[in-house]
Parts: C-alpha cells; sequence; structure tokens
C-alpha cells in the first residue's frame, strides 16, 4: 500500500487544531480493535483543544459555547491497541451561527478515519442560536468545501 501525503490525511477546510492521542487498552471491544463510539471521543478531544486554543474558557462556564447537531464517522480501517493517533480538526462553511468541522485520525501518516459534524453556537441560558464569536469567524475565513 503506498503510503499517502500529508493531503490525504488532512480534514476538509482549514486546519483548525491538531493533537495526538494514545489508544488505551480499554478503547478496544470485543472484536480487538477500537470500539465505533470511542472514535467520536477523539473527535471530541480535539474539538475541546481547538475550543480551549481558540481563547475560549471551559465549555459550559462561558456565557456561550457550542453544541453538535450531527455527527458522522467514515471508518477506513480499524485501529488497534498499541497506537498513537494523529487527530485533527478542520472547519468550512460558516454561517450565521454555525459552520462544518470535519476531522481526520491517522495512524503512522496513513489515514484510518475521516469524520464530520455540526457546529453550532449556543446561549445555554436561552437555549438559542447565536452569532459565531469573531475569533471563529476569522480563523474559518470564507472557507467553503
Amino acid at each position: 500500500m503506498n503510503k499517502p501525503n500529508d493531503k490525504d490525511i488532512l480534514p476538509q477546510g482549514v486546519l483548525l487544531c491538531q493533537q495526538s492521542i494514545d489508544v488505551r487498552w480499554g478503547d478496544m471491544d470485543a472484536l480487538g480493535h477500537v470500539n465505533n463510539t470511542v472514535y467520536f471521543r477523539f473527535f471530541e478531544q480535539v474539538r475541546i483543544a481547538w475550543f480551549e486554543s481558540a481563547g475560549f474558557g471551559s465549555l459550559g462556564l462561558e456565557e456561550n459555547g457550542m453544541v453538535i447537531v450531527d455527527a458522522h464517522a467514515e471508518f477506513l480501517r480499524p485501529i488497534v491497541y498499541p497506537a498513537r493517533i494523529e487527530a485533527r480538526m478542520g472547519g468550512h462553511s460558516p454561517g450565521r451561527s454555525s459552520f462544518v468541522s470535519t476531522y481526520t485520525l491517522s495512524v503512522d501518516g496513513e489515514l484510518y478515519t475521516r469524520g464530520h459534524s455540526k457546529v453550532v453556537w449556543i446561549d445555554p441560558e436561552a437555549g438559542r442560536s447565536v452569532p459565531l464569536p469573531t475569533v471563529v469567524r476569522d480563523a474559518l475565513g470564507e472557507s467553503d468545501v
């Protein structure tokens, strides 16, 4: 199998965050590979790292925050223990209060998983969407896929 180039393992849109994550023994299921629900935890981990690196405080303690209104994953190859995953988050298509976040999970430069979700910025007290913060809109620019 040919090794992909960096372009193949980057998420769609603007690269927002990248993080190394070690697979834990307990992440595996009875079939001997990482359980499919854990992939969404990997997406979450890099998304929270991005949120905090963008200058926001802990999610839930801010006046406004983000929620995920849908989430998808394409499992290309099973990840097994031991492994160190490179989790990457991208973003594109900013709207008034939302954008599309994209994810890739790779091991040793090979793509294992792609994913995406729709992130909506909300005011938790009001239970309504609010405009994307300027820092988010600036990071995404006019990106569209």
